[in-house]
């Protein structure tokens, strides 16, 4: 029931900061560091695009990221396809999402890393 309660404590935390984040916040500025309660928007492609945040814990840094894929864009018929990550990262932990796309389309993965006292997000190059 305790771990329940937490959850529902961060999941509460983790609403509250997508709410009130700025947009305007990206993850190629500020050297890709993400502060504590702050969210960064990383574009994975064309029709793709991420929200990550984190807050710490006793158990790690809880790094929540939503990843929306849109079909269809600009049409009557878009539809989105929404996936949430969810992770604890211990110093030197990484972790990496990437994005499916067409065959022959290079692939868009996204590095969220825990270095040293900060969280580091940032779009790396993957397989064609």
């Amino acid at each position: 029931m305790t771990s329940f309660v937490k959850a529902a404590g961060l999941a509460g935390i983790f609403a509250v900061v997508l709410t009130t984040v700025s947009p305007e916040l990206k993850a190629d500025q500020l050297n890709n560091a993400v502060r504590e309660g702050h969210a960064v928007t990383t574009e994975l492609g064309a029709s793709a695009s991420d929200i990550t945040n984190w807050v710490s814990d006793t158990e790690g840094w809880h790094v929540v990221t939503t990843v929306d894929v849109v079909i269809g864009r600009d049409g009557d018929a878009e539809r989105h396809a929404v996936v949430r990550f969810s992770s604890v990262l211990l110093p030197g932990q990484s972790q990496f999402i990437s994005v499916p796309l067409a065959i022959g389309e290079r692939q868009q993965v996204l590095r969220i890393r825990r270095l040293g006292d900060q969280i580091e997000v940032a779009r790396v190059g993957g397989s064609a």
